[in-house]
């Protein structure tokens, strides 16, 4: 066999060799990630056409999930029949001051039972993807309809101010510890001064009548 031949038969054999190293740097075993059960269908939300600005979309997803994911089967819609959602803004003077909305949402209602009314930041709702919204909507439907207080563990949708899970899995697996009332330092809100009063959109300041849930749940 002549030079040149061994030269390009040598040149040959390196270039499969890299083309062979290039094949196998590209293949990529796919594990698989298994989706958690869940009794209602979240597709709604992941559409690229859900308007997340429909504030009332969400309670009435909270309403689909407690009926079929807490064992008492509660009919929220019906007991909670004055239900107030809205964006609370700060000015964009105020925004470029650095003076923004310290907190995330609040429940203003945990003790009426047939009043929900929750304030959601502007600014924070459209920093945070879906998974967080609907975490921190059932964080503060926890409070003013489940009379939730706070959990100590920063994996509960009802913890102060954790993160929100940012995924699917991490959402259901949270919300199942939610619905199922299997979260850390479960307690309930004290309602007894609430007691006093027949109308509670007219009661004075009282601690236990907002809920602020601050700006660290995103």
């Amino acid at each position: 066999m002549s030079l040149i031949n061994l030269k390009i038969l040598f040149s040959v054999s390196i270039s499969l060799i890299f083309l062979g190293c290039a094949k196998n740097s590209l293949v990529y075993e796919e594990i698989p990630v298994e989706m958690l059960y869940s009794c209602i269908d979240y597709d709604k939300v992941v559409d690229p056409n859900f308007d997340s600005d429909d504030l009332y979309a969400f309670w009435d997803i909270f309403v689909a999930d407690a009926k079929c994911s807490m064992s008492s089967s509660p009919d929220y819609d019906k007991l909670n029949t004055d239900v107030n959602i809205f964006y609370e803004y700060e000015s964009d003077a105020l925004f470029a001051s650095g003076e923004v909305l310290d907190y995330g949402a609040y429940a203003a209602s945990s003790c009426n039972d047939s009043v929900v009314r929750v304030g959601i930041a502007f600014r924070y709702w459209n920093d945070i993807n879906i998974w967080q919204k609907l975490g921190l909507m059932y964080h503060e439907f926890g409070h003013d309809v489940l009379k939730y207080g706070h959990s100590l563990n920063p994996d509960d949708i009802m913890h102060a101010s954790s993160p929100f899970a940012s995924s699917y899995n991490g959402f259901i697996e949270s919300k199942n510890r939610f619905f199922e009332k299997k979260f850390d330092g479960l307690r309930y809100l004290d309602c007894s001064w609430y007691e006093d009063y027949s109308d509670g959109t007219n009661v004075p300041n009282h601690p236990s009548m907002l809920h602020d849930c601050n700006k660290d749940h995103n």
